[in-house]
């Protein structure tokens, strides 16, 4: 593509259908009709998931997104500087910089909107600033601002076929990862050396970063039993084994793949028992991960972890952003939280099973979609534990 070719924001970056915003828009707005809401706002940060839904505006900085009920939404964005490429993103027509700081500006649109008196729902309440909320409620007296996020999150849980599409294409991006992680790891490396074949693997290919989990440890001396979310100096050996969480994001959708990375000889005893634990327990929630599957159910398909004398430490199950719901096994410190599943959500299903002194562990995992016939993989990675060096 030659740099001085004139392109539109549609050409540039990807973006759904027309249909497809209509469907979103359609729910949105129903949801809203039902609460009596006459309008939404929405306090998005970095990479913001909820204002990206409506707007194809993949955030950098806080932004705020303005959703009347009727009529055309605004997008207002933190930097001056970003409104060229945040309007080329976006298929909202109206993205502004909301000045010095974003009350002042926004108080003025919904005054402009004849809003003052309205009944507006805020995504989320419960995550956004609290100075935020009373500056509004200061503001508009008479007007009534009331919790919408749990009302949003219930329409995005259930995935389009477009939708799963951006997450195939995730699924992809984190393989690549993984491949080469099996191509390259060799004894001398250290962690960072580690992330940056991570790293190296997916942005050439239109990636985004997500979390980047690793631990090393020797097989034979082990002292780390789950990913670590900083990397370390650490020297990694021949009979070091790698873990690792992995989320590779296209386009504000992510998918994440867990695998453990043996480097230069076979497993030891304990980490094929661990794996063979973790693959067992991995296919008995995917079996089960159908229409109308329990969170008890789930749980109770976990139970091979205990069962082979291990407990587990991180979550078995969790979806967007490690919630919706985020559930252990029946050893670890995760509540029950009430869940049933529909078709075409999308979960991750990550066994890690641990040693009860807590020195050894791994995790394996990927995210799936929920199908009648049980768990659809988003990856095609092997559920493996490979040799590498």
């Amino acid at each position: 593509m030659n740099a001085g070719t004139a392109l539109t924001g549609e050409e540039l970056f990807p973006r759904f259908s027309d249909g497809e915003y209509a469907r979103r828009y359609r729910a949105i707005r129903a949801a809203m009709q039902k609460e009596n809401l006459d309008a939404i706002l929405i306090s998005g940060a970095r990479g913001s998931s909820e204002v990206h839904y409506l707007s194809n505006y993949l955030a950098q900085s806080p932004c705020w997104l303005l959703f009347p009920r009727e009529g055309e939404a605004t997008v207002f964005i933190h930097f001056f500087n970003h409104q060229p490429c945040a309007k080329a993103q976006a298929i909202i027509n109206d993205v502004r910089w909301y000045g010095p700081a974003a009350l002042p500006t926004l108080a003025e649109e919904i005054r402009r909107r004849r809003l003052e008196k309205s009944r507006i729902g805020l995504v989320s309440m419960r995550a956004m600033a609290y100075g935020h909320v009373t500056e509004l409620q200061r503001l508009f007296p008479e007007a009534e601002f009331v919790e919408f996020g749990p009302q949003f999150g219930r329409i995005r849980r259930v995935r389009s076929e477009e939708e799963l599409t951006y997450l195939r294409r995730s699924g992809y991006l984190t393989d690549l990862a993984c491949e080469a992680l099996e191509e390259h790891l060799r004894p001398g490396l250290t962690e960072q050396d580690i992330l940056a074949i991570v790293y190296g693997a997916y942005i050439k290919n239109g990636g985004d970063p997500g979390i980047h989990f690793i631990a090393t440890t020797n097989m034979d001396k082990p002292d780390r039993f789950v990913p670590w979310q900083r990397q370390t100096p650490r020297v990694h050996e021949k009979g070091s084994v790698v873990i690792t969480e992995l989320t590779v994001s296209y386009w504000g959708y992510s998918t994440q793949i867990h695998r453990p990375f043996a480097i230069g000889k076979e497993p030891t005893p304990i980490y094929r028992k661990l794996f063979d634990t973790a693959f067992q327990c991995y296919e008995s929630i995917r079996k089960i991960y159908k229409p109308g599957t329990t969170s008890e159910q789930i749980i109770a398909a976990s139970s091979v972890i205990e069962d082979s004398g291990f407990t587990s430490y991180d979550s078995v199950f969790h979806g967007e952003a490690g919630k919706s719901p985020e559930l252990g096994t029946r050893s670890a410190a995760h509540p029950v939280e009430p869940w049933t599943l529909q078709e075409n959500m999308v979960h991750v299903i990550q066994p890690n099973p641990i040693t009860k002194d807590y020195k050894a562990g791994l995790q394996l995992g990927a995210a799936v979609i929920v199908k009648p016939h049980g768990g659809e993989p988003l990856h095609n990675y092997s559920l493996k534990f490979p040799v590498c060096g």
